[in-house]
């Protein structure tokens, strides 16, 4: 029954036509009538909050959106030309390390959103998007970024722990152990070994096995590209990253930038392109913004920002950034 009622609420998420049918067929239901009140709230919301010329004009601006795509039909989504996620969908191509204008009329948008992009590109690149943010921005627009957060990627380091992040959700990582279960035909097992590393082992060939320690973890995530580089300079990429400086974030991250391979570079990779939440934070507000500060998911002066969709945990590796002009 439990399920049932998880693929239901699903179904009221997701489809209009199964709203609609149940609409229709359980008119009397209080429960039913509630759960269609919640899912129209945040639209009708945002429809009665901005004025009608922004959201037929679609003046609420996805950065470098991906796949990412909303439910409603006020966004316009700006991305890579050359970006590997899918371009249906994308109103304007743009390429944020060009360091030009955006193709947007001044004092134009409500909101300007970008998530998990400013970790992507250089800081030139990230102070050119705050400033571009700031000129198409009306008064009162937002300017709201969501960030991997490279400071949490170094406390797990330091503390020899692998974030669930590695090797799940990283692209190359996830090739790695799809590969691996491929060629001994699923027939594997996981463990934690004594040196606390993350080990996928093949139940035929006990001896093939596939191995993730802190350090694997840790650049598969903050510097992707790097890690063939890491791989030749040691026996382990953890004994080379030991040696680096972790105290000082910027030097640590720029001696990690010479490890990375600028030919393997992908626009989807993290390549240790280090900006301090500080010294962003320090930039956004002397561009002349009224209000930054700091937030978390969910947490937007604007409405239009509170759906499902433009808030993911992420595992932590993330924080928030806003700014109102």
């Amino acid at each position: 029954m439990k399920n049932i009622k998880k693929v239901v609420s699903l179904l009221l998420n997701e489809s209009t036509q199964f709203r609609k049918i149940a609409s229709f067929l359980f008119p009397r239901n209080t429960e039913l009538k509630i759960k269609l009140l919640k899912h129209s709230f945040l639209e009708q919301l945002v429809l009665s909050y901005y004025d009608e010329d922004s959201i037929i004009e679609k003046r609420f601006f996805n950065v470098g959106a991906g796949n990412q795509r909303s439910k409603f039909n006020f966004w316009s989504y700006i991305d890579l030309e050359s970006s590997k996620y899918s371009k249906r969908g994308i109103d304007i191509f743009y390429d944020l390390e060009s360091l030009s204008s955006i193709p947007v009329p001044n004092t134009h948008a409500e909101v300007i959103f970008n998530s998990f992009v400013i970790e992507h590109i250089s800081i030139e690149a990230t102070k050119n998007l705050c400033k571009e943010a700031y000129r198409i921005l009306k008064k009162g627009g937002v300017f709201h970024s969501k960030v991997h957060s490279y400071e949490y990627g170094i406390r797990l380091l330091n503390k020899n722990v692998i974030s669930p992040n590695i090797p799940f959700e990283c692209r190359e990582s996830v090739e790695l152990v799809e590969n691996f279960i491929r060629i001994h035909k699923n027939k594997i097992k996981s463990f934690f070994n004594e040196k606390n590393e993350y080990v996928i082992q093949s139940l035929k060939d006990p001896n093939a096995k596939l191995k993730f320690d802190s350090g694997d973890a840790f650049v598969y995530y903050n510097a992707t590209a790097a890690v063939d580089n890491l791989a030749k300079n040691s026996s382990t990429i953890k004994s080379t990253l030991d040696k680096l400086d972790s105290d000082d974030l910027y030097s640590f991250y720029g001696a990690l930038q010479k490890f990375v391979d600028t030919d393997k570079r992908q626009p989807h990779q993290h390549n240790a392109d280090y900006f301090s939440k500080e010294d962003l934070y320090t930039y956004i507000k002397d561009l002349g913004f009224s209000e930054v500060y700091f937030t978390q998911p969910y947490q937007s002066v604007s409405p239009a920002l509170w759906e499902d969709m433009l808030n993911p945990i992420h595992h932590g590796f993330l924080y928030s950034i806003e700014a109102v002009k």
